[in-house]
């Protein structure tokens, strides 16, 4: 008895205490206005289960103003979806604006050959979303349109207008060359050495993977009626390195994709084996860092496939003759005779560290006709050039065509190794030796340089009196 006392006072602490909440109040956020519900003050917790009654579920505020906000919930609904559908487009700027920035540029000008007449090239001031939106291949330092077969994102002309220049300096009306399609892209815009036709190439249809490909059309400039170089509608013009140039006034020197190509290789789903990288021979090459370089087999295969021409003999009469084999060729020169032909190629083996400019590099003279004549050099893959500001490949450089001389070349040699850092003197040797020469007969020393040879250096020393020039 004397202890209940005691557990009395400890079960009172499991009676549940009596004290007072505040007031609860829940606010709605309706259309247009805030309803503001406020509930009863509570005495004490064991009448909260009752009391909880008295309040306004959110639900049911919210169902209350449906039938308020129904109408204005159509206008705002349709509202927004408009704003929406707009934002998923690009929007343009008010037509002052706009017609300032379309505004057509400057044309490009184009002298004839005889000085007597002078082409507008016209163009548009900025390139379309789809052309910049192309897919394109990233090999060897190159990136190809391969729908186009050319390098990507190209610019183009969109008209070809003729002036005569008259003898006051002004220029007289303007022909518009026609017979083109509509739309169509044009590109590689170039005199006859006698300068009464043009050629150029023309791209249309872009949608349809045939149309999309480069034609080669020629131009009468007296007429302006243009039409195509090739009978056949299918043959296509490779323009990833050179594309063509004019061999006489009748005659082009076209680089084709070949005929006998098909659809490009298939990226194999597993490598054909390991990444391998090695250096046997053990040699320190510091190289720079190139992007969009061949990464594996299957890119040297795909470069391979946009690169390769068949060179085709074209004449403004519709003949064409295939001339030597199909190759990767990078440039194509005629002699200042039109007798011989300067034909430049890379070919394999390709590099996973240095850009297509460093590939093994052969340069051949050929007649106009095809027919080979001689190899001046074939230059092995050069991954070992220093780093240092004007080093160059070893071998035979900057091989061309002598102005003064119906059929001679010229070309430089470095003495250095092709490392700047190395003091010698000379450091290049300009050499020159006809196309063809006599049995025996050496390279004539034409100029020595104690700085690196450049586009400056030949110009400095054709500026010379000819005297000097020994």
């Amino acid at each position: 008895m004397m202890r209940l006392p005691k557990v009395n006072h400890r079960l009172s602490f499991l009676s549940p205490p009596r004290f007072s909440l505040p007031s609860l109040t829940t606010s709605v956020r309706t259309h247009g206005h805030l309803r503001t519900h406020q509930s009863k003050r509570f005495k004490s917790i064991s009448t909260m289960p009752c009391r909880l009654g008295n309040l306004v579920p959110l639900n049911s505020i919210a169902a209350e103003n449906v039938g308020s906000r129904s109408n204005a919930s159509v206008s705002s609904t349709s509202t927004t979806e408009e704003e929406e559908a707009l934002a998923c487009k690009y929007q343009l700027p008010p037509p002052e604006i706009k017609d300032i920035v379309d505004a057509p540029p400057l044309p490009a000008l184009s002298l004839s050959p005889q000085k007597d007449k002078i082409l507008f090239l016209k163009r548009r001031s900025l390139p379309p979303l789809a052309e910049l939106a192309r897919p394109e291949e990233k090999l060897a330092g190159l990136r190809i349109d391969g729908k186009c077969n050319t390098k990507s994102r190209m610019s183009f002309y969109t008209g070809i207008g003729i002036h005569q220049l008259m003898p006051d300096g002004t220029l007289g009306p303007e022909k518009e060359v026609h017979g083109y399609p509509d739309g169509a892209k044009i590109n590689f815009v170039t005199w006859s050495l006698d300068g009464r036709h043009l050629a150029f190439s023309i791209r249309v249809f872009e949608e349809d993977n045939s149309s999309s490909k480069l034609r080669v059309w020629v131009a009468n400039v007296k007429t302006g009626q243009a039409r195509p170089l090739f009978q056949s509608p299918d043959v296509y013009l490779n323009a990833v390195f050179d594309n063509f140039v004019w061999v006489d006034n009748s005659s082009l020197l076209v680089c084709t994709i070949p005929s006998s190509r098909g659809d490009p290789p298939k990226k194999p789903s597993v490598p054909s084996g390991p990444k391998i990288q090695s250096n046997e021979q053990k040699n320190v090459v510091q190289v720079r860092t190139f992007q969009d370089l061949l990464k594996d087999e299957y890119d040297e295969d795909l470069f391979d496939y946009y690169t390769t021409s068949q060179i085709v003999l074209a004449s403004l009469d519709g003949t064409a003759k295939e001339v030597g084999p199909p190759a990767v060729y990078t440039s194509m020169d005629p002699s200042p005779d039109q007798k011989y032909l300067l034909i430049s190629s890379i070919h394999r083996p390709y590099s996973f560290i240095v850009p297509r400019g460093r590939f093994p590099k052969k340069v051949e003279v050929w007649t106009t006709d095809g027919k080979f004549v001689r190899e001046l050099c074939d230059l092995p893959l050069a991954e070992d050039i220093p780093i240092a500001t004007s080093s160059v490949r070893k071998g035979k450089r900057a091989i061309n065509w002598r102005a003064d001389k119906p059929s001679t070349l010229y070309w430089v040699e470095t003495q250095d190794g092709g490392d700047a850092k190395v003091e010698v003197s000379p450091r290049d040797i300009v050499y020159t030796q006809p196309a063809e020469p006599l049995e025996g007969e050496q390279p004539e020393i034409l100029h020595k340089l104690d700085l690196r040879y450049g586009l400056a250096d030949i110009k400095k020393f054709y500026n010379q009196p000819q005297d000097s020039q020994r």
